[in-house]
């Protein structure tokens, strides 16, 4: 256990004893500089809950005089014999990662990595998808400044003024595309939908898997393992609370569908799937197009296109939003002997 003159860093042995302790840590993630739906208990639960089980959970807290002023939510992978790694609860499915700090403090984020410096039980630490420049970033940089990096890039859309000021800075040929296939679609009776009630999400997660598998097939995310229990965990536990599916229907069938979150300010983009009969209107543009435009109503600032640099998120005028991984090995010789034999390089 870590202490200084004013912080004190233990262990929660649980995600169920987390969640007793819910209105603590969701308090501290208001503040705490970091994604605000990607790390919260629902989101993580659901997580823990899909990929949790050959796990170990290591959840740390700092306290100030007894009361909670950080958490890190992490947990401990073991990769073969003598070899375990540390990773941020989340990773894979989450586009964003982290640990939570009241008011985004550096001397708890300092007082959390100074305990897993002390600490002899793992071999290497990967941190993914951390936000450049954010608090956990920093804070990781600073306990091991010689790590192995890497970086990825979340494109993301800056909204103000109204829709169609934002439409008029696209393309012609991407204006084109999008009224062109919004027409056509509406010619064979389309309608867009927002979902976001308890009846309505678990209809839109059903549309989603075959949508999904429809769309990508064999390279299908919703085809790994974990992941569709996942989904359906998450999108349960977050109604009335950050999720929200958007569909064109055509004959109440969709033909294209988004898994999203959002709160006052944002949309994150999440999930998507698209049916081929309709593809030649460009189904998905078009629902794209139709989400932006109800953020605009609703007064959000951005919307967040998430992790990846594929072309149709540039064509919507997306800039990219750099995220960082970071891997660094524990002390000891034997460790940096095997590090470079045990871990491909960092992507």
């Amino acid at each position: 256990m870590f202490h200084d003159m004013s912080l004190t860093v233990d262990e929660v042995s649980s995600l169920a004893r987390l969640e007793d302790e819910k209105d603590d840590y969701m308090d501290v993630l208001r503040t705490s500089g970091e994604d605000r739906l990607f790390l919260s208990l629902d989101w993580l639960s659901a997580w823990w809950g899909a990929f949790g089980e050959e796990l170990r959970p290591l959840i740390l807290r700092v306290t100030e005089n007894g009361r909670p002023v950080g958490y890190a939510p992490m947990a401990l992978y073991e990769q073969g014999k003598h070899w375990t790694k540390v990773r941020f609860m989340g990773s894979g499915p989450s586009d964003r990662c982290g640990i939570v700090a009241r008011d985004a403090r550096a001397d708890v984020h300092d007082a959390i990595w100074e305990h897993m410096r002390e600490r002899d039980d793992w071999d290497v630490m990967e941190l993914r998808d951390m936000r450049q420049g954010g608090p956990t970033e920093r804070g990781a940089r600073r306990a091991f400044p010689n790590c192995e990096e890497a970086r990825e890039v979340a494109p993301f859309i800056r909204l103000s003024g109204g829709y169609d000021d934002y439409m008029a800075t696209l393309s012609k040929n991407m204006r084109a595309t999008i009224g062109r296939g919004w027409r056509r679609l509406q010619d064979h009776g389309a309608r867009f939908e927002s979902m976001r009630t308890a009846d309505r999400v678990d209809e839109a997660i059903r549309w989603l898997k075959e949508l999904h598998d429809q769309r990508w097939r064999s390279s299908s995310c919703l085809g790994l393992p974990g992941m569709p229990r996942f989904i359906e965990n998450v999108a349960r536990r977050m109604v009335g609370r950050g999720i929200v599916f958007h569909a064109i229907l055509i004959d109440d069938t969709p033909q294209a569908i988004t898994m999203g979150l959002e709160d006052d300010e944002r949309y994150l983009y999440y999930l998507s799937g698209f049916g081929p009969e309709y593809a030649q209107h460009s189904p998905g543009n078009v629902l794209l197009s139709r989400i932006i435009e109800e953020c605009h109503q609703r007064g959000c600032g951005e919307f967040d296109m998430l992790r990846g640099s594929e072309t149709y998120k540039y064509r919507f005028n997306a800039v990219d939003r750099p995220q960082v991984h970071l891997r660094a090995v524990n002390r000891g010789l034997i460790r940096r002997t095997q590090y470079p034999l045990r871990e491909a390089p960092l992507v």
